[in-house]
């Protein structure tokens, strides 16, 4: 596998039907956004919604006594938290734009959705050439979960998209070393914080990545940055939460509500922590009722590259994310839920790429490149008919396992009891 491929013919036509592709999937998201009363107003979205709007009228005064109607509300903890400053400062700053609607608010994560494409796409042609790009960046615009994420008032695209920027910047600054890529991937990264808590998983990626990449004696990847991927964020948000939220008592609270979510001392009784329980291979059969072909053609790419013993640095990089990613999350007792790991697509759909490309690698130079291009044009096809069965047809809200199954007539639906 080579980290950059040639110009030929084949690429140019390989890099319109691809943006014809993307542009399509990019479309179909916009097109099957749910109508302004089909949101979850009860629910999470519902949540969100009501945040971003009292922070847009009453300004960010309003934390504090948000944060303590949450604490004192248990129906209200069974759901998002207003302590997600980044996202519900977000989608307030959009809403004093655009009108105050759940559709403005999913147009934000179709937004979203798109600025993470392209910054798939400009980062990944950067390490691994035009052509791969582009096939790459057609994975990711038509997974399913991806695309979901794209029409919903969810976190999660913002999010993604964030995580995104944080883990290529990184990549970034290991190979580069320069100054401003350090100052982008903490910047993004604080940001991912600000939005999920659970983005601190990272902190063992990047820790992990820079003590790999690091040589002995290297002036330019030194203990000060590594202590700084720690330090920065904390002493940042820190600040930024202790006054946003009123004073160190209500931060001190917000910290011990987190840490009683994440890290139940006793059973957990509601049912949705219920469905994120199973075993560690979970998330990988969820993924398989998404985005079947691309997830074995990822595992195939794992195994090749552990067997071969050898691989570019940022193929080692992606692997290792994707590894602790699925570790740390598979470590969890109630988080086994396949959209709490989406950001790992940015892996797997380099993976299945790369996979294809190995595949039929005995070929022709423009052999090769037209075989991998119609197979990805295939996957294609399976990942539209997985997004519209799914998620337009059984209308699917929340993707646990459960309505996966159901949908996938695993097991019988819930009607026949």
């Amino acid at each position: 596998m080579t980290l950059s491929d040639k110009t030929s013919g084949v690429d140019r036509l390989i890099r319109l039907v691809s943006w014809i592709l993307i542009s399509f999937s990019i479309l179909t998201v916009f097109m099957t956004t749910p109508r302004e009363g089909e949101f979850a107003r009860g629910a999470d979205e519902g949540y969100y919604f009501t945040y971003a709007i009292i922070v847009k009228d009453g300004g960010v005064s309003q934390f504090p006594a948000l944060l303590r109607q949450h604490l004192s509300d248990k129906v209200a903890q069974l759901y998002p938290h207003p302590g997600r400053i980044g996202y519900v400062l977000l989608t307030a700053g959009w809403l004093s734009i655009f009108p105050d609607t759940f559709l403005s608010l999913a147009r934000l994560s179709w937004f979203c959705f798109i600025l993470f494409l392209l910054v798939s796409f400009w980062f990944s042609r950067k390490y691994f050439g035009e052509r791969t790009a582009c096939l790459y960046t057609v994975f990711l615009s038509i997974h399913p979960l991806l695309m979901t994420a794209g029409r919903r008032v969810l976190q999660d695209s913002v999010l993604n998209l964030f995580w995104a920027l944080a883990i290529w910047f990184f990549l970034d600054f290991l190979i580069e070393k320069k100054r401003w890529q350090y100052a982008a991937f903490l910047l993004s990264f604080c940001v991912s914080l600000s939005i999920k808590e659970a983005s601190a998983i990272l902190w063992i990626f990047f820790a992990c990545a820079f003590l790999l990449f690091r040589e002995k004696n290297d002036p330019h990847l030194n203990g000060r940055q590594l202590l700084g991927i720690f330090l920065i964020p904390i002493v940042v948000l820190g600040l930024l939460y202790v006054w946003l939220l009123g004073g160190w008592a209500n931060g001190l609270a917000l910290a011990r509500y987190l840490a009683g979510v994440h890290f139940p001392g006793g059973a957990i009784t509601n049912a949705y922590s219920l469905f994120g329980m199973g075993p560690w291979y979970k998330f990988i059969m969820d993924d398989l009722m998404l985005s079947p072909l691309t997830v074995l053609l990822a595992i195939g790419y794992l195994f090749h590259i552990l067997l071969k013993r050898r691989a570019e640095k940022p193929v080692v990089y992606l692997a290792l994310f994707l590894v602790l990613l699925y570790a740390a999350m598979s470590a969890m007792k109630y988080t086994k839920i396949i959209r709490f790991v989406m950001s790992m697509e940015i892996s797997v759909c380099l993976f299945a790429v790369l996979m294809l490309q190995e595949l039929f690698a005995g070929d022709k130079e423009e052999r090769r490149a037209l075989l991998t291009f119609l197979s990805v044009c295939l996957i294609y096809l399976v990942n539209s008919a997985n997004f519209a069965h799914l998620f337009v047809r059984w209308n699917i809200y929340d993707p646990i396992s459960y309505w996966l199954l159901q949908a996938q007539r695993v097991i019988p639906p819930r009607s026949l009891f």
